[in-house]
């Protein structure tokens, strides 16, 4: 090879050693940016909830959090800003139906007062009861509902009982409760809204359709001629 090939061939060489040192030190500074970035924004947030949150969360009977560090609950967060008050989501549970979320309210940053929220929920055989745990809620900020849902009918099925709370007044109030998905109460893909009360469900129904068939007007009115109670 000659003289001219040779130094070719070594600039070439020395180039393709610097490219490579280039792109190498180009990707382990996009590395460190990121892992930056994500420091900064789990930091961010963690300062986000105040401490005192975050330890009567831990402090309170009823959760299962020996598997989820402050900066995993911060994470995992659901944060409401109505006003003056911000509200706290924190996880409570994890299960094959998703996580149970527990909230605080906080006026005007008094982390010292925060207050655990009651929830007003709905058993279509029970009646309403009270709970201090939603199941993956979710928050619509620009509609201001916050969402929360359970499954009907198993984990196998995309049936879900939701409810919707409005936040009036001072408080969270119930908007609507439906059953979405593929619940067998459904005739339709349309939502089967079950609050505002329907006849079936205020009876201690199940899912607003009746499980009895009822007497025809005209049997009704026969019975009531029987009796001597028809005028």
């Amino acid at each position: 090879m000659r003289s001219g090939q040779k130094i070719l061939v070594k600039a070439i060489a020395n180039g393709m050693g610097l490219w490579l040192q280039t792109v190498q030190g180009f990707f382990l500074l996009a590395c460190l940016a990121s892992l930056f970035i994500a420091a900064t924004i789990s930091e961010g947030k963690t300062e986000e909830i105040p401490q005192r949150i975050l330890d009567n969360h831990r402090a309170t009977m009823g959760c299962w959090l020996a598997e989820f560090n402050d900066d995993e609950l911060a994470e995992k967060a659901l944060i409401i800003r109505l006003g003056v008050q911000t509200f706290y989501g924190l996880v409570c549970a994890s299960n094959l139906y998703g996580d149970s979320y527990r909230i605080y309210q906080v006026e005007d940053g008094r982390a010292e007062w925060a207050n655990l929220v009651t929830f007003p929920q709905l058993d279509t055989k029970l009646g309403w009861y009270a709970s201090t745990e939603l199941q993956k809620p979710t928050w619509d900020e620009k509609k201001k509902l916050l969402r929360s849902e359970f499954p009907k009918q198993g984990s196998t099925s995309t049936c879900r009982q939701y409810s919707i709370y409005s936040w009036q007044k001072g408080r969270f109030y119930i908007a609507q409760i439906g059953l979405s998905g593929d619940c067998e109460e459904k005739e339709n893909d349309k939502d089967l809204i079950i609050y505002p009360f329907v006849d079936e469900v205020e009876k201690g129904e199940a899912s607003g359709i009746s499980t009895q068939d009822a007497p025809s007007d005209k049997n009704a009115a026969d019975t009531k001629k029987k009796d001597g109670k028809a005028k």
